[in-house]
């Protein structure tokens, strides 16, 4: 994300710097003419060159946010799969280990302690994987509405920045019609677009990211997660401790 902010400054920099330094080139003339002068001139060209580095820079941003929407969720899709077929294994295992528990009950009171342990592992375990799926949920929704809003600010700041550049042309294509041999056009202009950068860069600095508040969302699930776990194996040993108490004394190995 931060490589992202990096790569939009360098190119609000390729935007402005050449206008600087070519204009600067052809500028060392008097301060006076009877002519047009060559900025005035050469204007069009100018205003088509800033205009398609704009462009390729709203490109180049949509292609970004597009990239990283869709690694985002390519990831979240490669996890989601990986546990829905580490839980079916999973299932599959259990299952196996209540079936061997029902077969070593062989009295009422035994068969009653397997159904009661099966029944309250399963629910503890439904509602471990329910939980910890709902913290998972949170921590995405909140990455996504963070995301959203950092594209909404950097768009935002790359649209000011090209409404200033795009006032600055207009301003110059109005003096150069009006007054074409005024040289102080180009001072004007160059001024405009320095000021639309370091404008830019000011609101980019401003700016402080979201790396932070992602470090949260993770540390809030993280915890979520870790305390899913914890009741869950309280609620796992209880039951396995009630287990082997009605199994106490017949030598029938039980593990829970």
């Amino acid at each position: 994300m931060n490589r992202l902010s990096r790569k939009i400054g360098f190119a609000i920099v390729a935007i402005v710097v050449p206008v600087s330094l070519s204009t600067a080139t052809i500028f060392a003339a008097p301060a006076t003419t009877t002519r047009t002068t060559a900025f005035c001139t050469n204007l069009p060209s100018t205003i088509s060159k800033v205009n398609s580095s704009l462009s390729n820079l709203q490109s180049k941003l949509t292609t970004a946010w597009n990239n990283r929407n869709a690694q985002i969720a390519t990831n979240d899709t490669k996890w989601d799969q990986a546990l829905a077929a580490d839980r079916a294994k999973w299932v599959a295992q259990r299952q196996n280990e209540f079936t061997e528990l029902q077969a070593k009950a062989t009295t009422d009171a035994q068969k009653a302690a397997v159904q009661t342990y099966t029944t309250a592992l399963s629910d503890a375990i439904n509602s471990r994987e329910s939980a910890n799926d709902q913290a998972r949920a949170t921590f995405r929704d909140g990455l996504a509405s963070l995301l959203a809003s950092q594209q909404s600010t950097i768009n935002s700041q790359v649209a000011t920045f090209t409404g200033v550049v795009n006032a600055a042309e207009a301003d110059a294509q109005s003096s150069c019609a009006a007054t074409p041999t005024d040289t102080s056009i180009r001072t004007t202009f160059i001024s405009a677009m320095r000021t639309a950068r370091s404008a830019y860069n000011s609101d980019r600095k401003g700016d402080s990211g979201i790396g932070t508040q992602v470090k949260a969302l993770a540390a809030t699930r993280d915890a979520a997660i870790k305390a899913n776990d914890t009741a869950f194996a309280a609620t796992a040993k209880a039951e396995a401790a009630a287990l082997k108490a009605a199994f106490a004394g017949t030598g029938t190995n039980v593990s829970g």
